[in-house]
């Protein structure tokens, strides 16, 4: 029985010599981009379960609002943005791109079907563009089509403010988040011949990041070794390899942007990324938020774009010199 991988080479064969047959323009390049992107990833079940995912956190916030329930965050981003930026954004989204776009390369090499490949009249460099250009736009259609629904039923339950604000700041926080953690899963799966180990270390940088550090980061804030006046987070400069205080400083970016600022609703949530030192008087019981400026928005946004865009190069350079026929 044949695979998927050789499926996709016999009929990228077989519609190469048709569309010659019938005079059609085309190329291998296209053959086979539209071949992963409609037979590999557009798969009515993998589709449906990606999409409910991506849907479920929003839409059951949207369901628990008590019928003529007058809400204290009138905004949709306020109510809304926290859990699009952390659980959908941050969890599913990643998650996603790194299972179905980690296998992409590493999976044609385990089972030595790429060897065929590369020997059809397309080069390698065409075959990492093609399928890297497939999951985009399978990632901008899973996301711009959830979005879309969200910001659709949500007006439904309760009369939001910002409706427009909100669908521009999450698909521009997304595209930001699809290009990062789209390129690494693609990047490793160029790297590693085994599609395991390709899948597991982009899940384990979402795990290490939004997990782990999550967890520890509000301690590593207000906690002090020895006589040092500087918090362990400071002092040892950990905000250089927080990737979830870049991400949401450039979420910040795109607030200031959009909306022109961060709502005091949001500070909880952003101060427990690093991005804000919270200060509590227990005198007047006021909580005060300072903010972090490690790095601006946009030099957080150069430097996810710049770990991204090195992984995928990185990637092409090995994919390129490596002996297929291993």
């Amino acid at each position: 029985m044949a695979s998927k991988s050789e499926d996709t080479i016999n009929m990228l064969s077989t519609d190469f010599v048709r569309s010659g047959t019938k005079g059609i323009i085309t190329t291998p390049s296209i053959i086979l981009f539209k071949k992963t992107l409609f037979k590999d990833m557009f798969k009515i079940h993998k589709f449906i379960i990606s999409f409910i995912l991506m849907i479920l956190g929003p839409l059951i916030a949207i369901l628990m609002i008590p019928p003529g329930y007058e809400l204290y965050l009138s905004s949709l981003n306020d109510y809304l943005g926290l859990i699009y930026g952390f659980y959908t954004y941050s969890l599913i989204f990643p998650i996603i791109l790194t299972v179905i776009g980690a296998p992409l390369i590493a999976e044609e090499i385990k089972s030595g079907t790429m060897l065929t490949l590369i020997s059809k009249p397309i080069s390698r460099g065409e075959i990492l563009i093609t399928k890297y250009l497939a999951l985009t736009c399978f990632g901008f259609f899973l996301n711009i089509s959830s979005l879309s629904l969200i910001t659709l039923i949500a007006p439904l339950k309760y009369t939001f403010d910002g409706i427009a604000e909100f669908f521009v700041i999450n698909l521009l926080f997304s595209l930001i988040v699809q290009f990062f953690f789209q390129s690494i899963a693609f990047g490793f799966s160029c790297i590693f011949k085994k599609t395991r180990n390709a899948i597991l270390v982009p899940l384990l940088i979402i795990i290490i990041t939004f997990f782990i550090l999550m967890t520890f980061r509000p301690l590593f804030m207000y906690m002090y070794l020895g006589d040092n006046e500087v918090p362990i987070y400071v002092q040892f400069q950990l905000y250089h390899f927080d990737l979830a205080y870049h991400l949401f400083n450039s979420y910040i970016g795109i607030l200031n942007i959009i909306s022109g600022g961060v709502s005091e609703s949001m500070l909880y949530f952003l101060y427990g990324f690093g991005l804000y030192t919270q200060e509590f008087d227990p005198d007047t019981w006021e909580v005060t938020f300072t903010r972090n400026d490690y790095y601006s928005p946009l030099g957080s946004l150069i430097l996810i774009l710049t770990i991204a865009a090195a992984l995928i190069l990185l990637g092409y350079f090995i994919f390129k010199k490596r002996d297929i026929s291993r």
